[in-house]
């Protein structure tokens, strides 16, 4: 690292930790002379206690005391990710206070819609800092052309624009064996292994395309060629759980430790993100399950919504939203063709290698802060 590096300092918020998120502070640290990753922290089935050690925390107890190491700390420049929340707007007007340049990351791509007037009235106030926030940032990065498409309808130039999907960790995610141990412990049985094993990873939710991976499962017409692995999270597994019991093809999942979500993605041969299009918001921004299967270099079906397009490319099969019957068809596809199955997970991971790399990621970050700050 050169000492002109070596002396720029740079802060990262997000409101909720997720791992590829301390991975990507750590490989932008390796950059810097010192990166602060400051967040509220708490949401979800992560492992918290253990992420928060590694962020200066923003929650109601510590608010006064981070901003204060903020604005002492004044980096040369801040990462938003999640543009849009209360914290991040403060962040963005103390920053222009202390002449921090910003580089927004943006994973929204629609609107939000409400029924009350008063929240409507609120929300076009706060509206009007974020279009401000978007328009004054250095570096704007949309995580998907749907989110670039959204902030083209605030007014933001196209040029300005950078759509680039964030990455993982491509060593500690990459193809393995299947892992005997993690077999019996999820109650797989030898000739399960035979078969073709279809993952749904993450919160078994409506917001997820959990109901339509439900149906799917429930209809899928040889329960023979297919174990599905679902977790036992969520409130459409609740709404199933009687049903799926009392499948034989049907294996639901505790919450598992970091340390085995590699060996959870390599158990299987197939990886499902059926993502809900939502019509009053954001679709699935940029579903981590599905980087983190490509990284295992997993045959992947993803639905066309949100960020999902731009991080699969060409590398799996694409279906259309909403649809039990499409997610039925691309998994019969592939549970009838090892060949292609093979194919499209080789491609998956060399395209995690190449461009969903949190290494990549974190220096075209820099290098598009370093042209905007430099000219």
């Amino acid at each position: 690292m050169n000492s002109a590096m070596n002396s720029v300092r740079a802060a990262v918020y997000a409101p909720y930790i997720y791992r590829w998120m301390l991975d990507f502070v750590r490989e932008l640290s390796d950059l810097l002379g010192e990166v602060r990753f400051y967040s509220r922290g708490t949401y979800g089935n992560y492992p918290w206690k253990q992420y928060e050690q590694c962020v200066r925390l923003m929650n109601k107890q510590r608010l006064f005391s981070a901003v204060i190491d903020y604005l002492r700390y004044r980096p040369d420049f801040i990462i938003l990710l999640g543009s849009e929340t209360p914290l991040s707007l403060i962040l963005y007007l103390l920053s222009k206070i202390v002449r921090t340049n910003l580089v927004l990351i943006v994973e929204e791509n629609r609107e939000k819609t409400f029924a009350s007037v008063t929240v409507r009235c609120l929300a076009h106030v706060k509206r009007l800092l974020v279009v401000a926030a978007h328009r004054n940032a250095a570096v704007l990065v949309a995580e998907s052309e749907p989110a670039k498409e959204y902030l083209l309808r605030m007014g933001c130039a196209s040029e300005r624009v950078n759509v680039i999907p964030h990455g993982t960790n491509t060593v500690d995610f990459q193809p393995g064996p299947k892992s005997e141990r993690l077999a019996k412990l999820l109650g797989l049985s030898a000739n399960d292994l035979r078969a073709s094993i279809i993952l749904f990873v993450g919160e078994f939710s409506e917001y997820k395309g959990a109901e339509f991976m439900a149906q799917a499962i429930l209809t899928f017409p040889n329960p023979g060629e297919a174990i599905f692995l679902i977790p036992s999270q969520g409130s459409v597994f609740l709404k199933h759980e009687s049903h799926f019991s009392a499948m034989k093809n049907v294996h639901p999942y505790p919450s598992l430790d970091d340390e085995c979500m590699p060996h959870l993605y390599n158990l299987s041969d197939i990886v499902v993100v059926p993502s809900k299009q939502c019509e009053t918001g954001s679709s699935d921004r940029s579903p981590n399950s599905l980087i983190e299967a490509m990284a295992c270099g997993k045959a992947v079906i993803g639905t066309a919504v949100g960020g999902i397009p731009a991080i699969m490319d060409q590398t799996g099969l694409l279906i259309r939203p909403n649809d039990p019957a499409a997610i039925v068809q691309a998994i019969s596809a592939l549970t009838a063709d090892t060949q292609l199955r093979e194919i499209l997970g080789k491609e998956a991971r060399t395209r995690a290698v190449t461009t969903l790399n949190n290494n990549v990621y974190a220096r075209r970050i820099f290098e598009l802060w370093k042209r905007a700050a430099h000219g």
